[in-house]
C-alpha cells in the first residue's frame, strides 16, 4: 500500500511551483469535501487559467500544499494510489477573501477555513503523518497555520 511520502510531495509540489517563488512550507493536507467545495473547485478554474476541475465524487481528498508570498499550491493526489494525481490547483493568495484557523476535535489536528467571496473551502491539518514518512509536519503545519490566519 502506498502512503503520502517526503517525496511525492516534494516533486508534485515543486513541479507547480511559478519559478520566481519559493515554499515557506510544504505539507499534506485533507480537503474535506462537500457539495459547494467541488462547485468552488470548478469554479475557480478563471483563478488558475482552466486548470482546476471538480474533484470528482463526494469525498474527502488527499493532498499536498505548498505556500509562497503569493500562491497556494495544491496537488490532490487519488485516495486510493497517492502516486496518482488527480488535479493541480495554483491559487492567488489574493483570491483569499477570509481565513480562519481553528482546533479540531482531535488533538493534534486542525481545521483551516478559506474563503473566497462567498464560497468556502474546509481543510484538515494533522500534525503528524503516521504510516508515512512524511518530515517536518507538525512545523509546517504550525507555519501554515500562522500565514494563513493573517489572511483573514
Amino acid at each position: 500500500m502506498l502512503t503520502m511520502n517526503e517525496k511525492d510531495k516534494h516533486e508534485m509540489l515543486e513541479a507547480i511551483l511559478d519559478e520566481n517563488e519559493s515554499y515557506q512550507c510544504k505539507l499534506w493536507a485533507v480537503i474535506m469535501a462537500g457539495a459547494d467545495t467541488y462547485a468552488l473547485i470548478g469554479g475557480l478554474s478563471t483563478l488558475t487559467k482552466g486548470a482546476a476541475a471538480a474533484l470528482g465524487a463526494l469525498s474527502n481528498a488527499y493532498c499536498y500544499m505548498g505556500l509562497t508570498e503569493k500562491h497556494l499550491n495544491i496537488v490532490i493526489v487519488n485516495s486510493i494510489d497517492v502516486s496518482s494525481i488527480e488535479n493541480q490547483l495554483s491559487l492567488p493568495l489574493s483570491s483569499i477573501t477570509k481565513a480562519e484557523v481553528k482546533g479540531g476535535l482531535l488533538p493534534g489536528r486542525k481545521v483551516a477555513m478559506l474563503y473566497f467571496g462567498k464560497d468556502k473551502m474546509k481543510i484538515s491539518l494533522m500534525n503528524h503523518a503516521i504510516g508515512s514518512d512524511i518530515q517536518n509536519q507538525k512545523e509546517n503545519v504550525g507555519k501554515f497555520c500562522q500565514v494563513v490566519s493573517k489572511l483573514g
